[in-house]
């Protein structure tokens, strides 16, 4: 496993790293125990991964649990990222749900603090829920001066929006981007990924098969209906891949391994070998430079 600078943290970390958004099971295949996702964690700890994002959202909770069980004695090092918003409900914000969501979360994860909390989806607070006086900026700046967590980091959609939030201040030492930058979509490349680079803020590329249409979940998206207007640039891609013997999933993350500007990307897997599948991008590493521009032209 290879690893890289996570900006002005001057961490060194995997560049493969673990999502916890599925420790517990995806909705279509229903729950799975905790020791599930805790043999996940464990083997992810294996293979050299060493950083690990979770968020409240996910399973209400369930995730952050399943953290708490999987780390606990564990001796080797790793980082730790989790997130403020959506719970308690209903979350407005302000420094009271800030601190006891981020309480909470603490006790899920039965740890006394975290290497990076970050704002969960930063559209749903605008800028005045970010930088408001008693808002959410102030809650963890605070909760980083206690010691309970190390830095602070961004996350969302809204890519104009992360733009603005990276240049207004130098708390943020990272930035999440979601469904903007992968083998069908490169919108974060134009103005989030040169933000990121000014700001010295470690990008993370989280979902980086597009939610699993480039993966697993090809087949039930299209079933939904769900990424309708990617299919056509979808088979297009797959295409060119089909002509080098690659596939969708495995090309996905060498992709994005291939831009020397992301900090890591983030892989949320929901089994073993799924996970061992991510990893092995790390040990194929990056594309060659001719396929990239086929892709790209495609």
């Amino acid at each position: 496993m290879r690893c890289r600078r996570f900006g002005k943290t001057g961490w060194q970390v995997s560049e493969i790293a673990l999502g916890g958004a599925w420790f517990y099971g995806r909705p279509e295949f229903g729950p799975r125990p905790v020791s599930h996702g805790a043999a996940i964690v464990e083997r992810a700890l294996e293979l050299g991964v060493n950083y690990i994002d979770t968020a409240p959202l996910y399973g209400s909770g369930r995730s952050e649990e399943v953290l708490g069980h999987a780390l606990k004695g564990v001796k080797q090092p790793f980082f730790l990222a989790t997130k403020v918003g959506y719970l308690p409900e209903p979350f407005d914000y302000t420094r009271d749900t800030v601190m006891r969501g981020f309480e909470a979360s603490l006790r899920r994860l039965q740890r006394d603090r975290v290497d990076l909390v970050q704002i969960h989806e930063t559209e749903k607070a605008g800028w005045e829920g970010v930088f408001g006086k008693g808002r959410t900026l102030e809650a963890l700046i605070e909760l980083r001066e206690q010691g309970l967590a190390t830095h602070i980091g961004l996350t969302g959609s809204d890519l104009g929006l992360m733009v603005r939030m990276l240049g207004a201040t130098d708390e943020f030492v990272s930035v999440i981007t979601y469904l903007k930058y992968d083998l069908l979509v490169q919108d974060a490349r134009e103005a989030l990924v040169p933000a990121a680079v000014a700001a010295d803020a470690a990008l993370i590329c989280a979902s980086p098969l597009h939610a699993g249409l480039l993966g697993s979940r090809r087949d039930h998206w299209r079933q939904q209906g769900r990424f309708r207007d990617r299919y056509e640039r979808l088979e297009r891609v797959e295409a060119v891949l089909d002509r080098h013997g690659l596939s969708p999933a495995d090309a996905g993350l060498r992709y994005l391994l291939s831009d020397a500007r992301v900090g890591t990307i983030l892989s949320g897997v929901d089994s073993v070998a799924e996970l061992e599948r991510s990893v092995a991008a790390s040990d194929a590493g990056p594309l060659d430079a001719e396929l990239i521009r086929q892709i790209e032209e495609a």
